[in-house]
């Protein structure tokens, strides 16, 4: 009895989605495009890249991406669209190149979720950041991805495993 009552409660709770928030932009995932749209309205892009079942994806969603202050100067500063690791939607990056998104996701070396990677108005890697921030770290976050004066480092710890001035290095096979 106890059994199926468990089933019965899994089945009928709503899930808990790690999806992105209603605020972030539904586009096409050509990078060179949603670069040039965020530029066009004085914004950056900010891929987020997540994972279904992360703790910290979960927590980066419902705590930083629901404070009003955050929202705000995201939908002031920034175009956010989701990149799921394993996903297989088709993602065209910034030198025209199309892969999946867990390809992209191996060709950008992310290795640990949640990721955030600003780009700057030409398309390259403006700041790349790795893990839950707060709100509050999150606003220093935002303060060095908009290219304003650089935030202390004690509440701003960058993922320093990829180049964040130049765009990374294809690590596919040359077909020469």
């Amino acid at each position: 009895m106890r059994l199926l009552l468990a089933f019965l409660l899994a089945v009928a709770l709503p899930a808990r989605s790690q999806e992105a928030p209603e605020w972030f932009a539904e586009t096409f995932l050509d990078l060179r495009e949603d670069v040039a749209e965020a530029a066009k309205d004085g914004k950056r892009l900010m891929a987020y890249f997540w994972l279904e079942g992360c703790p910290y994806c979960r927590q980066l969603v419902s705590v930083t991406f629901k404070d009003p202050k955050i929202v705000g100067r995201m939908r002031r500063g920034f175009v956010a669209v989701a990149i799921n690791v394993r996903g297989d939607r088709e993602v065209t990056w910034t030198d025209g190149a199309t892969m999946s998104e867990k390809q992209l996701t191996a060709l950008l070396k992310v290795r640990s979720t949640p990721t955030l990677i600003f780009f700057d108005e030409k398309g390259g890697i403006a700041l790349r950041v790795s893990g839950y921030h707060d709100p509050g770290q999150f606003d220093a976050v935002l303060d060095q991805a908009s290219g304003r004066a650089p935030s202390p480092r004690s509440a701003l710890q960058p993922d320093r495993r990829a180049p964040t001035s130049q765009a990374p290095q294809d690590p596919r096979p040359s077909r020469d």
